[in-house]
């Protein structure tokens, strides 16, 4: 009979000194229901012996074929156990720990405003020790203090390494280590005649239409007469066509994307009067099409009618609510960038490392196809 060993491990790494900023969990998910219960338990216990400003709860929809949405269930089985809801954020693109960690480390709040800051004290919690290669990550990285909680009766197998597939040693380029870790979710994309564009938060890549090549560049190369844009670790797009509106803060810059420059600035809630405050917060890419615009965001999706030079809303709703065969795996919509094929014209939507089109009626979508450039 196998000896099973309990682990319990509550530990530091090496801090020299101690966090002055929010104290935040980061809870990692599993596509296996009963392995994520027995990690949200542990947070459960670890909240309950001290307090938290904030709870990240990390793991997208239907990771490696499962049939659970991980952070959803995360969320709500803290809320039942008597977490407020206000605390706990989800995170839902990650499939696999260095998605946990890449995109957990940029995720906003209601305010627009990132959930880990600098200085912040950040617990990985979890009953394996992939949590010891996060938090180690997190503190070398991103300025935080990071500690490792683990329980659990994980046993290693003989291959298994202490540092978790090498998220900690792996690549010691932050920047191309969390750009490998979501290759490729772009915030926007801007076709060519004879390329697409690619914008991933701060830098540019242009490929062949078929992939097999690229080149890359920072935004403020591409675009040396809009600072504004340089500055933007993520730019959010709306396409429209021979036109597109890149949103920054409350104001929309139009681009004529053949001079690629600014043909008019735009107030947002002149665009779309009415536009609920969470939908200029969060608001994350979009298209339009004759007089219609889509807007989405992580759990959302916005419909509105042109009316003479504004958009008035017609409907809020969700993108698995509107769209016909809208895939389990992208949740509510959870879509980074959209973009107008101005050869066939389709809409194309794309979400971490996939893509989806939209037939001309704009009503139903077809199966996710990968979204690969070649390294």
């Amino acid at each position: 009979m196998k000896k099973h060993i309990l682990v319990l491990f509550f530990a530091c790494l090496s801090l020299s000194s101690w966090g002055q900023g929010k104290k935040v969990m980061l809870v990692l998910g599993s596509d296996n229901k009963e392995i994520l219960l027995d990690r949200v338990n542990i947070a459960l216990r670890l909240y309950k012996s001290q307090p938290f400003d904030d709870i990240i709860v990390s793991g997208g929809c239907a990771a490696h074929g499962s049939v659970i949405c991980e952070a959803s269930l995360m969320f709500e089985t803290l809320n039942k156990g008597g977490v407020p809801a206000a605390k706990i954020h989800k995170e839902e693109n990650a499939k696999t720990t260095v998605q946990n960690y890449v995109f957990s480390r940029e995720l906003k709040d209601e305010l627009g405003k990132r959930i880990i800051q600098p200085g912040d004290t950040v617990y990985v919690v979890s009953n394996h020790w992939h949590a010891i290669s996060v938090a180690a990550r997190l503190q070398k990285y991103d300025q935080v203090y990071a500690k490792f909680h683990i329980e659990g009766q994980v046993e290693p197998k003989a291959t298994d390494k202490l540092d978790y597939v090498n998220i900690f040693n792996g690549e010691t380029d932050s920047e191309k280590f969390i750009s490998k870790g979501k290759w490729l979710t772009p915030n926007a994309v801007w076709f060519m005649p004879d390329s697409i564009r690619y914008f991933m938060d701060n830098k540019l890549y242009s490929s062949d239409k078929v992939h097999n090549t690229y080149n890359s560049s920072a935004v403020g190369q591409f675009f040396p007469f809009i600072p504004e844009l340089a500055n933007q670790e993520a730019l959010r797009f709306i396409d429209a066509g021979d036109h597109g509106y890149f949103l920054v803060g409350s104001q929309l810059f139009q681009i004529d994307k053949e001079k690629k420059k600014i043909s008019k600035k735009i107030d947002l809630s002149a665009f779309i009067p009415n536009l609920p405050e969470q939908w200029k917060i969060h608001a994350k890419t979009g298209f339009i099409k004759d007089d219609q615009l889509f807007l989405f965001k992580d759990d959302g999706l916005l419909i509105a009618k042109k009316k003479g030079k504004t958009y008035s809303i017609i409907q809020e709703t969700t993108a698995n609510q509107y769209f016909k065969n809208w895939p389990f795996s992208w949740g509510k919509g959870n879509v980074s960038a959209a973009a107008i094929d101005p050869n066939t014209k389709q809409i194309i939507l794309y979400r971490n490392q996939e893509q989806l089109l939209l037939n001309q009626e704009l009503t139903e979508v077809s199966e996710v196809k990968p979204l690969k450039l070649k390294w």
